[in-house]
């Protein structure tokens, strides 16, 4: 820079020390000086560097950079510190994703990106954090991260019709712009690899957990993820399952993002109220929607929807979601103007669903604990649940009518309507215009086997993985539980012997054994751990127990009739209490089972 001298000095020495203004120089001296009668010297020059002047972009780029600099400081300072001085790794690595292909080299290297590129990659993206910071990007992964996707949109993808990935959008980008969604996605397309796919699974939970409930952070990309996750979630695979809860955590989120409500519509005075209990809550969340919300997010809450029917209808759980209106006006937005096959799936599904809540809100089901009493305003609603049933399955698009998914859901929906068959009154020998109990009996019946039918015909490799998903697993669980009471049901209006030589619970845990064991030789790697085996034992477990409980209720029966010798000692035959009710086949059931006992 250019030097230069400032020509004169402004004060001189005296006034300088003192702080004071230094003027009226007469005679060399200051009015201060001369008047105080000191000698007055003035300041030596000083010798100064002249400062270039900056230019607005210059200004910007600076700030930016220091931005920057200070973003990328607190990133590394919450990096855990290394052990025996090697490289710390991230909580979720798609390095682990190692059993399909080499390392995918197409995608740019993180760490080599300009000041301005990493900016854009660690963006705030809404929720209070920089999202992508906490993932390794799909460039440091063994596995092809595309190739993963592409397994999710060949083979998954028609299973969670709620989420769109669009067809162009690449993993890497995937990554950047919604990184939960993309853990999640990694996760359940690894099903190659069954102890592989829970390691994945463990991180993804350690790390949502983590951001939810430690540091409160929630967003879109979060709950899209926690629903992909969930809806392959196996709960058999794990000592304690976590459905109820990952349902939980859907729940809050769903809430929090205020995707329930539908957009804002006050006078001044609720207006008003609306604000205040924003200021009176912690973060100054708002408690309506102040903007249409988008087809995304009504897909999402459609989704949960969906899922928090399929599992509350199947093990009588509370279902916290109601159908309400501005559900119907989602559902009606989705349907009447699909964007995708996808949209139009959904809708079908949802559907399906709002019939099976219709069954549980009209009286017809309720807590195996409270009475279920038979009148006439039952059998009404009976009447009008079976005529919409019906009613859906001939308005289905011809290309929907021979869909597997459709199909089961529609046969489980029939199961769960017809299972009130059991609480009705005894049939008599006079027509009457109503269905009689050995009919809807008899109907129920058939609703197991059309469903069993199907379920046990889907090719693993066409449908990977969603024999045991929660939603259908949930559906067998509750094919086992009618086929239990449809063979212990006894009334003079029912023959038990028909359900045994036709499909009984036996025949379909066999089935079940025969599947799991197959799951295990495409899925079970390693040769010290197979998951899938674990469940076929448990099967088994749940065959040997039904047989015995079977057996007592045959013993009983032939007790009561005279002149019959009962060989043996009953004692051996004797049950827990718990297997009396196998309609709370849960998992409190499956982790109740002892561990080597009953193993056929």
């Amino acid at each position: 820079m250019a030097e230069y001298v400032n020509p004169r000095a402004q004060s001189c020495q005296n006034c300088v020390k003192a702080k004071a203004k230094c003027y009226g120089h007469t005679d060399g001296k200051c009015e201060r000086c001369n008047r105080m009668h000191r000698e007055c010297l003035m300041q030596v020059p000083i010798v100064r560097k002249r400062k270039a002047g900056k230019t607005a972009h210059e200004t910007h780029k600076t700030g930016r950079i220091a931005e920057l600099e200070g973003r990328l400081n607190d990133l590394v300072s919450r990096l855990p510190l290394p052990l025996n001085g090697e490289d710390a790794s991230p909580v979720f690595t798609p390095e682990s994703t190692n059993t399909l292909s080499s390392a995918l080299t197409t995608f740019p290297n993180q760490q080599t990106l300009g000041a301005e590129e990493a900016g854009d990659t660690l963006r705030d993206d809404g929720a209070g954090f920089e999202s992508a910071s906490t993932f390794p990007d799909p460039s440091r992964s063994t596995t092809d991260p595309d190739e993963l996707l592409d397994v999710f949109r060949r083979k998954l993808a028609r299973q969670v019709p709620f989420i769109s990935v669009p067809e162009q959008m690449s993993a890497l980008n995937l990554y950047r712009e919604r990184p939960f969604l993309y853990q999640a996605i990694v996760t359940v397309s690894s099903y190659h690899d069954s102890v592989h796919q829970i390691d994945l699974g463990h991180q993804f939970l350690k790390h949502i957990t983590e951001h939810l409930v430690v540091q409160g952070f929630k967003n879109l990309d979060m709950l899209q993820g926690l629903l992909v996750y969930t809806t392959w979630y196996n709960g058999l695979f794990h000592a304690r399952s976590q459905l109820t809860t990952l349902l939980g955590f859907a729940f809050t989120l769903l809430i929090d993002l205020h995707l329930y409500l539908p957009m804002a519509n006050f006078e001044k005075h609720e207006k008003f109220l609306d604000e205040m209990k924003g200021i009176f809550h912690c973060n100054h969340v708002a408690w309506a929607r102040t903007a249409e919300p988008s087809r995304e997010e009504k897909r999402t809450l459609l989704g949960c929807f969906y899922l928090f029917t399929c599992v509350s209808t199947t093990f009588c759980r509370y279902n916290p979601l109601q159908w309400t209106s501005y559900i119907q006006d989602c559902h009606n937005d989705i349907s009447s103007a699909p964007e995708n096959e996808n949209d139009i799936y959904l809708a079908q599904l949802l559907t399906l669903q709002r019939i099976s809540e219709g069954v549980r809100q009209s009286g017809l089901r309720s807590f195996p604990s409270q009475t279920r009493v038979w009148n006439a305003a039952t059998g009404v609603h009976f009447k009008l649940l079976l005529s919409e049933l019906q009613k859906f399955k001939v308005s289905l698009p011809e290309n929907l009518k021979q869909d597997a998914l459709i199909l089961m859901h529609y046969h489980a929906v029939e199961m769960y309507l017809f299972e009130i068959g059991f609480f009705m009154p005894p049939t008599t020998l006079t027509d009457t215009p109503t269905l009689q109990r050995a009919e809807v009996l008899l109907m129920c019946h058939h609703a197991t086997r059309a469903f069993s039918d199907v379920y046990f015909s889907i090719d693993f490799d066409a449908v990977p993985f969603i024999n045991f998903s929660p939603v259908f697993i949930s559906q067998i669980y509750f094919v086992m539980m009618t086929l239990s009471k449809l063979s212990l049901f006894d009334a003079d209006d029912w023959d038990a012997s028909n359900v045994q030589t036709t499909l009984d619970l036996s025949t379909v845990l066999d089935l079940a054994v025969t599947m799991t064991e197959a799951a295990s030789a495409r899925y079970d790697k390693r040769d010290d751990n197979k998951p899938w085996l674990q469940v076929t034992r448990r099967m088994r477990q749940v065959k040997v127990r039904f047989e015995r409980l079977l057996a007592n209720e045959n013993r009983d029966l032939a007790a009561a009739m005279p002149g019959t010798q009962i060989q043996g000692d009953s004692t051996d035959m004797s049950m827990p209490l718990f297997l009396n009710q196998f309609d709370l086949l849960d998992d409190r059931f499956w982790q109740n089972l002892p561990d080597g006992e009953f193993i056929a």
